[in-house]
């Protein structure tokens, strides 16, 4: 005889009563348990393992058990599914419909203990059918009558229960006034009204040394008539039966301030979340929060930034690191990825893999991975980066660049020398010159000439200078007169001539040290000796 590997399934929509010693759980499995050892000699077996679900509406079939219980059924593991009644499965005909198709692909069959049918033949599943369409019906009657008690209460002004709101507590079903927690809720609406930012009522709740909340809570709250007295119902307001804590006109005003902000304040950024092909991949070194893209803007121009998700919760002063100029980091990455392409069959791969059947196009038209990095859309940039990086940590001073296996694969010798396991750790390469931010990898990483115009201007008059001596026999004060300079001036850029030919030609082809600027050789002396200027101005490589 065949046997039969039957498993029992039960089934509460509530909770109530799970924690007794026999709850109704129990006492389905009993039934279960019963009336497959009353099918013994049919060759039905009891499998081991327990399918309870308790506190779990029958309306959907997210619950745990109910999905553990299917994916045995898809390994074999059970033959038969016994329940206590139809309805303790399912109480919907779309979703019986899915797991009878379930049923049938895995030859698996259920019974009812008190419903005398089984899914075997025509008749069972006609019954089944009916039974089902009831329970349905008996659930939505039972939604509706609940669904309009709800709305008789509320016109009533009753509190129907839910997430207690800060400032009350529930006692007997009622919403009571807490005075401490009162006196944070208009203190926050004053603040709001004078400094019209949940931003800034956070930092001034801290400092003012109570509770603290994020700026979603506080816009949240900011937002909810219960404070005023009032309870809410599918966008009618009722008086309510509880005591307000801040007045309507307090109340208004605050809305009046928020809906007063320009709408592009606070609306999304970015068309389809592409901007940033970074975003998902920062971490903040200073709270350990995920960095993502914000704007900001000042004089009519719009500024992109990495920004924490701290910072723009609970305000900059939470977060030391501050933000990154999103263009930038973007670029440095790209700076710093497109080393990882040195062999045009890897590079070529990895394009292949995402954007497919633009490879050779790419190929055929730019030369160099950074230039080709440069030529596609965000998101495939962003796919890009996903391959060979797993996250960035941004501290104060450092940058932490964690590669996949893919990425450490492909490191160079120079990234080599400065990771450890999968981690490279970078100086910060971004520095503030004249206004601007700019990128400054190390001089051994540098992928592009970095062309100062001004010092290289300037060494040039340096040499001007000294062939007008050289060769007019003028003093540098006559000198400076001729040319309306100072003659200070004169002698320094003259002073620059002295520079070795090594220096000079690093400089020209833009290879100079990240930190070398035009003031730091005019106001500190040149030494004579070529090995120590390059020490003195931290020169590594020399072209």
């Amino acid at each position: 005889m065949e046997e039969i590997k039957c498993a029992v399934y039960t089934r509460k929509s509530t909770d109530e009563g799970l924690e007794k010693e026999y709850n109704t759980l129990e006492a389905q499995r009993d039934s279960g348990e019963n009336f497959i050892k009353s099918q013994k000699h049919q060759g039905w077996k009891l499998i081991d393992e327990h399918y309870d679900d308790g506190g779990y509406s029958g309306g959907n079939m997210n619950r745990p058990a109910l999905q553990r219980l299917l994916n045995d059924v898809a390994k074999g593991k059970v033959n038969m599914i016994v329940v206590y009644k139809i309805d303790r499965l399912t109480r919907s005909l779309t979703d019986f419909a899915k797991m009878v198709d379930i049923f049938d692909k895995y030859k698996c069959s259920f019974v009812s203990v008190t419903q005398n049918f089984n899914t075997a033949d025509s008749m069972g599943r006609l019954t089944l059918n009916m039974l089902l369409s009831f329970a349905q019906f008996e659930r939505e009657i039972s939604g509706e009558r609940i669904r309009d008690k709800v709305a008789a209460s509320k016109k009533k002004g009753m509190w129907m229960g839910g997430c207690v709101p800060y400032g009350y507590e529930p006692i007997n079903r009622k919403l009571v006034v807490k005075p401490e927690e009162a006196k944070v809720i208009k203190f926050m609406f004053e603040k709001y009204l004078e400094y019209k930012s949940p931003q800034a009522v956070g930092k001034l709740l801290e400092e003012a040394g109570m509770k603290t909340f994020p700026r979603s809570s506080i816009d949240r709250m900011l937002k909810n008539t219960i404070y005023i007295g009032k309870v809410k119902h599918q966008g009618v307001l009722y008086d309510g039966q509880h005591e307000a804590i801040i007045s309507e006109s307090l109340f208004n005003a605050a809305q009046q301030v928020s809906t007063s902000k320009p709408k592009n304040q606070h609306a999304c950024l970015y068309s389809n979340n592409e901007v940033g092909i970074m975003r998902g991949l920062l971490t903040c070194g200073c709270c350990h929060s995920t960095m993502t893209p914000t704007a900001s803007q000042g004089h009519g121009v719009k500024r992109y930034y990495y920004t924490s998700v701290t910072a723009k919760m609970y305000g900059h002063h939470k977060c030391t690191n501050g933000s990154v100029p999103l263009a930038a980091m973007d670029e440095c990455m790209i700076k710093i990825v497109s080393q990882l392409f040195q062999d045009p069959k890897v590079f070529q791969a990895l394009v292949e893999k995402i954007a497919p059947n633009k490879t050779m196009e790419l190929l055929r038209v730019l030369r160099t991975p950074e230039k080709v990095l440069y030529k596609m859309p965000d998101r495939q940039k962003h796919l890009l980066m996903k391959l060979v990086i797993t996250g960035v940590t941004v501290n104060h001073d450092t940058m932490e660049i964690n590669w996949t296996d893919l990425g450490l694969s492909l490191l160079s010798e120079t990234l080599l020398q400065s990771t450890t396991g999968h981690q490279t750790v970078l100086p910060m390469p971004f520095v503030k010159h004249k206004g601007r931010t700019e990128i400054r990898l190390p001089e051994n990483m540098s992928t592009e000439p970095h062309f100062d115009n001004e010092l290289i201007k300037s060494i040039c008059l340096g040499f001007k200078y000294q062939k007008l001596l050289d060769t007019t026999k003028l003093s540098i004060a006559d000198l400076a007169a001729r040319e309306d300079q100072d003659p200070t001036c004169v002698s320094r850029l003259i002073r620059l001539t002295s520079l070795s030919p090594a220096i000079i030609r690093t400089i020209l082809k833009g290879h100079q040290p990240p930190k070398l600027y035009l003031r730091n050789l005019l106001r500190n002396p040149i030494p004579p000796i070529w090995d120590d200027q390059v020490k003195q101005f931290g020169f590594t490589v020399l072209d």
